[in-house]
């Protein structure tokens, strides 16, 4: 963009037919979306157009509307490889939210016993057979998460290749860290729920809390294991922070619900954002960027269902930047060489579940925490001083468009 880099208004958008009628077009605007927000809207997205997402999200409400005593029979916790419903919890409020979810991955056989140390600690964790409910009440479910793992698997490892030739790299490389038969995945439907869940004073906090930029309690995060993340929604909600300090919205990407909303509706869009993973790689090039579900955005009465897809590189071995011979001994994303990275994509998944790691995972995570913690805080730091350059770059550019 001629004369720098105009204020965002909104998150960038890249029309997926580009790749085909206009490459270089597609591979400008992805450059400028992921290296200017880190979001972008991708349009037209194969496998994921509005039938298949009207499908995906009926099915997905179907089983959230259930009972929970239904629910509970898939309960995260009866297996260690983090798969299957989480019930919300009161100390879910302190975060600004209510939340359930159902957690899945790729279904396959354990390689061992989860307890047996011979094994390396991400091969017991991320390598085992969902938990699904019981009976056949919802027999449209499971098909439907099936289903929808190949489409996001496909769109992952399509885009991942180009986001890599956007950097001027072979997209070779992205496959040196991405084997499509030996994949490492953690998925997830999300369920939000409304402020009116909250009780009158309890949610006058939640609301204050996020009139607060910065505030601590409201689950603003990075995106740390995958190279990218990608995201379909069927309410408001999430919101990234741009470049120069200020929240923009994200759009819904299917309307399943009548009403008006405070932001776009993209029937067939999906969401994606940059990980840390992509962040290294790149050489901070692209950097991950800040984000957050707002409970207050999503609609009094309703609920909001996101169904977020975050394939893993390969954990064992360093990850070398694009064009460079060896890995920095500090990358632009807090990343330095020798860093045990299926050790840390454990313990993010410990630390998240702590249903399931008091039954399974004590001892691991107990050895491994302290390390993880400082990773996680060194990665944070880098994105925030990569939103800091962006923010300058904007901030003595044009005026907002």
């Amino acid at each position: 963009m001629e004369g720098g880099v105009a204020r965002l208004k909104a998150i960038p958008t890249v029309d997926w037919r580009d790749v085909e009628r206009d490459r270089q077009k597609f591979l400008a605007d992805l450059r400028f979306a992921l290296a200017e927000c880190g979001f972008m809207i991708l349009t037209h997205a194969p496998g994921l157009d509005d039938d298949f997402q009207q499908r995906a999200f009926r099915e997905v409400r179907a089983f959230f509307d259930a009972p929970r005593d239904f629910k509970k029979t898939a309960h995260i916790a009866n297996s260690p490889y983090f798969r299957g419903y989480t019930v919300p919890t009161p100390a879910d409020r302190g975060h600004g939210q209510v939340i359930e979810n159902f957690q899945y991955g790729f279904e396959q056989a354990p390689l061992c016993a989860h307890d047996d140390p011979s094994v390396p600690l991400f091969k017991r964790l991320f390598q085992g057979p969902n938990t699904w409910p019981d009976g056949d009440a919802l027999p449209g479910f499971r098909p439907l998460i099936e289903d929808l793992n190949d489409r996001y698997h496909r769109l992952t490892l399509e885009l991942g290749a180009l986001i890599t030739e956007s950097l001027g790299e072979d997209p070779a490389e992205f496959f040196r860290y991405f084997d499509p038969e030996e994949p490492y995945l953690a998925a997830s439907l999300n369920h939000n729920y409304a402020l009116d869940v909250f009780t009158p004073e309890a949610a006058e906090e939640v609301r204050a809390a996020y009139e607060r930029f910065d505030a601590q309690n409201v689950g603003t995060h990075i995106d740390g294991p995958p190279f990218v993340a990608l995201l379909i929604n069927d309410r408001p909600g999430l919101q990234v922070v741009a470049g120069e300090g200020r929240w923009l919205d994200a759009p819904v990407t299917c309307r399943t619900a009548p009403g008006d909303y405070d932001v776009p509706v993209i029937p067939g869009a999906v969401i994606v954002n940059t990980g840390g993973t992509l962040m290294h790689l790149s050489g901070g090039r692209y950097g991950a960027t800040l984000h957050r579900v707002n409970t207050t955005l999503i609609p009094r009465g309703e609920t909001r269902v996101s169904m977020p897809y975050f394939l893993l590189p390969k954990m064992e071995g360093d990850l070398i930047p694009f064009g460079a011979t060896e890995a920095p001994a500090q990358g632009a994303a807090g990343y330095h060489a020798g860093r045990d990275r299926g050790a840390n994509a454990c313990v993010n998944r410990m630390g998240t579940f702590p249903m399931v790691t008091r039954r399974w995972w004590v001892e691991e995570f107990e050895a491994l925490k302290a390390q993880q913690a400082a990773e996680v805080e060194a990665e944070t730091q880098a994105a925030f001083a990569l939103a800091a350059e962006r923010g300058a770059r904007a901030r003595s550019s044009t005026p907002a468009l």
